[in-house]
C-alpha cells in the first residue's frame, strides 16, 4: 500500500497545521485580553497609552485656574 503523501508534503501539512493552531490560539486569548479590560471600564491600553492619557488629563486644565491670586 503507497502513502498519497511524500515526506515532505506531509511536513508541509504539518507545519500548516501548526501554524494555524497558533494563531487560532493566539486570537482567542487576545479577544479574552479585550473583554476583560472592557470590563474594568476602558478600552485596551498599553501602560505606556495609560500614563499619556493620564498626564492629558492634567495637562487640559488652564493655567489661570491652577494659579492663586495674592
Amino acid at each position: 500500500m503507497e502513502l498519497p503523501f511524500t515526506n515532505l508534503e506531509v511536513a508541509f501539512i504539518l507545519l500548516a497545521f501548526v501554524i494555524f493552531t497558533l494563531f487560532t490560539l493566539a486570537s482567542i486569548y487576545k479577544s479574552e485580553n479585550a473583554i476583560l479590560s472592557t470590563r474594568e471600564g476602558g478600552v485596551c491600553l498599553s501602560p505606556i497609552q495609560k500614563v499619556l492619557k493620564s498626564g492629558k488629563k492634567n495637562a487640559t486644565r488652564s493655567p489661570a485656574s491652577s494659579t492663586k491670586e495674592i
